[in-house]
Formats: structure tokens, sequence, C-alpha cells
């Protein structure tokens, strides 16, 4: 599994002028794809639309989104959908269902709910939609600490 790259800023210890340029560059040309329309994909439901309208301008704020990103950002809008699709399901049948045979069985939506889950998970992992996933990223590196009067005297300020 290959490193993740830090932010120049997050970098302790002594790199050479052209260590830095080199990351500078790396980390710069993350955002040097085409940058993602606005538009969802066509075969996206009403509820994965409204979720795409939702999520897009917050992610082009803050992520390195483009359109090479499209058909993993519409499946996890597809996949929020699916869950609230299946949760309506649940809501009005019940986690057990009667089978045709007469026996009580756990509603097939439960399942479809769980895989659903675990799908938007991984995709917000790597959208970085997720606390997790935005702390694997560093993209900003702006990550905020107290105030410490004594850091000053420490770095020698």
């Amino acid at each position: 599994m290959p490193s993740k790259i830090k932010n120049i800023e997050d970098i302790r210890g002594h790199l050479s002028p052209r260590k830095i340029a080199k990351r500078a560059s790396e980390q710069q040309a993350m955002f040097d794809f085409k940058e993602l329309t606005a538009q969802p994909p066509e075969w996206l439901d009403d509820l994965a639309v409204s979720e795409w309208q939702r999520i897009v301008p917050l992610l082009k704020a803050d992520v390195p989104i483009s359109e090479l990103d499209v058909a993993m950002l519409a499946s996890y809008c597809q996949t929020y959908s699916d869950i609230q699709k299946a949760a309506k399901h649940i809501q009005d049948e019940g986690p057990v269902v009667e089978a045709v045979s007469g026996s009580i069985k756990v509603n097939p939506y439960m399942n479809v709910k769980r895989n659903a889950t675990q799908d938007l998970m991984k995709l917000a992992d790597a959208l970085g939609l997720s606390v997790y996933g935005r702390l694997k990223m560093q993209i900003k590196g702006d990550v905020k600490t107290p105030d410490d009067p004594f850091a000053k005297l420490v770095k020698n300020e």
C-alpha cells in the first residue's frame, strides 16, 4: 500500500528545496484535472439527484474532485437513494415479513439496506465525505489546534 502524501505544511523534519518543490507540484497536480460539472448523470433517480446537488458544491470547495470522479460520485448518490428506498419499505412492511409458505423471514430490504450502507461507507471514504475519509486525504491541512501560550517559546518565534 503506498504511503499517503502529506501537505507540505504538515511535514516535520528537513526537506531539501528540491523535495519541497516536488511535493508542492504533486499536491497542486491533484487540482489540475477538468473540474466537475454540476450536472448529474441522467440515470440517477430524483432522490439521488437531490443528493448530488447537495454534496457537489461542498466537494468542489474542499476536495480535488474532477470529471474523472463522476461515476464514483453518482454511485454514492444512487446508493444513498437506494438506502432511503429500502428504509421506506422496511418502515412500511416491518423488519420481518411473512413468506409465501407462511413462515416468518427477514424482510429482504434489510439486506438491501445493509449492503447499500456498506457500499455507501466505502464510497464516502473514497470521496472525502466522512470524517475518516477527510482525515486520510489531509487536503487542506488546516486542523485547528488549541492556542498554546508556550508554543511560541518552544518554536523560538
